[in-house]
Formats: structure tokens, sequence, C-alpha cells
């Protein structure tokens, strides 16, 4: 006990100091977070202060504490910011995707030791090239550990399969933290949707776990593949033994939501995280608010085309300062996500209302004021549609991959599509009839020459 409290007053300190963890105190805390709830079956008194936001004037102050020390790294060792004379965040220029996905070795510390390289899928562009140390991957899967335990109520007899890109830094750590929680891992990786479906419903027959997969983590545009598919074959909530399914990197309507709820019988959360601003992460709560915690780096939202605070109720572009308290090898200062979120009119009253927040991400803009969410919100809420969800829109007017031509379809859409400003909608037949490619992460599927033997659905 007096082993643990020490650990924990030490990671305290790194995380109120802005230093550097002690990885070794930090292993120990998963290990007796572990052990504590195996044998208790709860985490104990005062765990949840580990991951807890702190009051407000003293996250004020850890704020500022950390820029500090993270510029002072910044100026010093990266060659992209060397010359930057601002002291103050707000006076540094945003960093444009662009400049690191062009010359990614120059975001790079002088006095780090590389030793991981992850990077984007590339659905957006060519993929972005992100090195990571040893110190950052042990340090980001033993805090992930930790919050899957502390707040995702994963538990030992749990097993957790990944369905994301092993290029991605979610994937390295993912197989790094979900064993140090006791569960079992499942790389299962963008396979054919058939054969996803196939593994879930096969039992394991591993001892101490769950007969079947309990947790699922992957893409939206991969779900939506999944959903159609087991809508297409058959395929119930009751031949999967699903408790929880994560999506994040993409958009995730609420139509395709419940879609999957149904479908895979298991209750789905939106999360948000990218490669290039790991730890930093959120998840969306039940009132529909996008919840980014401050402690692993600052959060502004700005004008896309200003780049100055937005207002309340007004959307802009989330730029993300990872603290160098975490990430000590490629540095990033006001990194411009290109994701789009709206701020909030007022702050939440949500039972997550201690964490600041937006709205959920809309995306990326598609044409003027139309972003990726208004068009899917419109798309999913009709089952007629394939999925995934593909369109483009050029010249104001909205392209949608439909498999065949239906009148009553497109009539229905356009009915419901009044808020969109938008000059007309067209359905075609195969994505190639797209004006400019649909490019959705779905896409990225694995060969595999694994074939399953056939299962009798519905029946166990």
């Amino acid at each position: 006990m007096f082993g643990t409290a020490v650990r924990q007053l030490g990671y305290a300190w790194s995380m109120m100091s802005g230093r550097r963890f002690r990885i070794r105190d930090v292993r120990a805390l998963v290990e007796d977070t572990r052990a504590t709830m195996e044998a208790f079956g709860s985490p104990g008194e005062g765990s949840e202060d580990m991951l807890a936001a702190a009051d407000p004037e003293i996250q004020e102050d850890l704020t500022k504490r950390r820029l500090r020390r993270t510029m002072k790294h910044a100026k010093a060792e990266v060659p992209y910011y060397r010359h930057l004379e601002a002291d103050d965040l707000a006076d540094v220029p945003p960093t444009p995707k662009q400049a690191l996905r062009g010359m990614p070795a120059a975001f790079v510390s002088e006095l780090a030791h590389p030793a991981v390289l992850a990077h984007t899928t590339g659905t957006t562009g060519s993929p972005t090239l992100v090195w990571f140390s040893a110190y950052e991957v042990e340090l980001m899967s033993y805090m992930a550990a930790l919050a899957a335990m502390l707040n995702g109520g994963l538990r030992s007899e749990h097993v957790w399969a990944n369905a994301i890109s092993s290029r991605s830094i979610a994937q390295i750590v993912a197989e790094r933290a979900v064993p140090m929680t006791g569960a079992g891992f499942v790389h299962l990786g963008m396979i054919d949707p058939r054969a996803t479906l196939d593994r879930l419903a096969t039992p394991l027959h591993v001892p101490g776990k769950q007969p079947l997969i309990t947790h699922l983590n992957l893409t939206a545009s991969y779900l939506a593949a999944l959903v159609q598919e087991a809508e297409r074959g058959g395929w119930s909530a009751r031949d999967f033994g699903l408790v929880e399914i994560t999506s994040g990197g993409e958009v995730l309507t609420d139509a395709l939501r419940l879609r999957a709820e149904e479908a895979l019988g298991a209750k789905v959360f939106d999360g948000y995280s990218m490669t290039e601003v790991a730890p930093v992460a959120g998840r969306v709560c039940d009132d529909g608010h996008l919840h980014l915690p401050t402690d692993q780096g600052l959060i502004e939202v700005l004008d896309p085309v200003t780049m100055e605070p937005a207002g309340p109720d007004a959307p802009g572009v989330l730029v993300i300062t990872p603290y160098s308290t975490f990430r000590d090898t490629t540095l990033l200062l006001r990194y411009v996500t290109g994701d789009l979120v709206r701020t909030l009119p007022e702050p939440p009253t949500c039972a997550m209302a201690a964490i600041p927040a937006t709205s959920r991400v809309l995306g990326r803009a598609v044409d003027a004021e139309v972003s990726t969410r208004d068009v899917l919100d419109l798309l999913q809420a009709e089952p007629a549609l394939p999925l995934p969800t593909r369109f483009a829109i050029e010249d104001g007017i909205l392209h949608v991959v439909s498999g065949k031509d239906d009148p009553a379809l497109l009539g229905r859409l356009e009915e419901r599509a009044g808020a969109l400003k938008i000059k007309d909608i067209r359905l075609i037949e195969t994505p190639d009839d797209l004006p400019h490619p649909c490019h959705v992460r779905a896409d990225l599927i694995e060969q595999s020459f694994e074939h399953a033997a056939p299962l009798s659905i519905g029946v166990r």
C-alpha cells in the first residue's frame, strides 16, 4: 500500500511539474491497479484522481508550465522551430499539416532517440510520418492501460480486437496496453468484412477469457462495412459476444451508430485521436459533445480562415500542441489537424462537463459551407444506400454512389436535403463514376489467403 501511494505521488508530481515520467513508476501503477481490480473488483479509493481533470485554476497554472517547457524544447531542439522568436504560444504561427507531411525530419528533436516510425493511412493525402521514442511508446502504452481499466472497464476476462491500420500509433500502443490489463488482444487487421464477422462469432476456447471477442476497435467506415455485411449476410446480434465497440478516425453518424448497435449487439462509442498528436485524444459523451482532456496537450479551436480563436457556436479547426512531457521526438506546436468542430454556445452540463468540450467532429469542408458530417448525416439516414457511404461534391452538385437508379430514393434524399447548401443530387452506380475519388479507411483491406469454414448463422 505504501509503495502504491509513493508511485501515485510520483505520477502526480510529473503531471503537475510537466517533467518526464519515471516509466517504472507508471508501470508499477498499472500492475498495482490490475492486482487491486482482480482482487477486489474495483481500483480502490482515490484511483480516479489519476485520470480526473484538475480544478480549473490549477489546470490553468499547469497549462502555462507545460507550454513553457514544450516551447523551450521545440525552439532549442527542433529545426522547424529553431528560428522562432515568439515567447507566447499565441504568437506562434500554426503548423500546417503539409509542413509535417513534406519534411517530417524537420520536426524531430535533435536530442531524441527515435525508435518507432508510425504514419497515417493517407486517405486524405500522402501518409504523414511521425517518429516516436521508446519512452513515448512505453508511456502511452501504460497510460492507455490505466485508462482502459479505470475508465473503460476492461478486465482480464475480456478479449479486445483491433481492426485498424497496423501503421498507426494507436495499433502500436494498443497491442502493448491491452495485455497489461490482463485482457486478451487480437490483431484482426482490416480484412474482408466477412472474415471479421466469422472471427467475431467463432468461440475462442481460451482459459480465463470470455468465449467470444468482447471489445472491438475500428474506424467508422470499416464499421459501416461490417454493418452492411451483417445485414446482407443474415447475421444477428445473438451471433456475437461484443460488449463495447470503439470507433475513431472518421466521422461517425448517429444513424450508423444505431444500425451498428442493432446489428452487432454492443454499445458504440465515438472517439477522437490521430497519430500526429498522440496521446491527445477525446471521447464523445451521451449528449453528443467531444470532450478533449487538457492534461496531455493544449486544444485550440481556430477559425479556419483567419486562424484566430473561433467564437461561441462557431465552426473552427482543431489545433493541438502535445506537451513535451509526453512527446520528446516529433515535437509539434499548434498543429492544424484539419478536423472541423463547432464551439459550444455555452459550457456543457453533461456527465463529462469537467472536461472541455466541442461539438462532435464535423470532418472536412467538402464544399463551401458543407462538411463531411452534413453529407453523411443525410446519406446514412437512408438505409437503401450502400455502406460504406461514398460521395463527392462538384460545382455544388452532390454525387452519391447508390448502385442503381432509384427515383424514389432520390426523391427522399432531395426532400431531406433542404438545409444543405447544394444545387442538386445525382445518383451514380459505382465509385468510379464519381467526379473525384472518395477514399475511406475501409478501402485499406488487407489481403488474406485464409478461408474460414462457413458458420451456421444463428445456431449456437
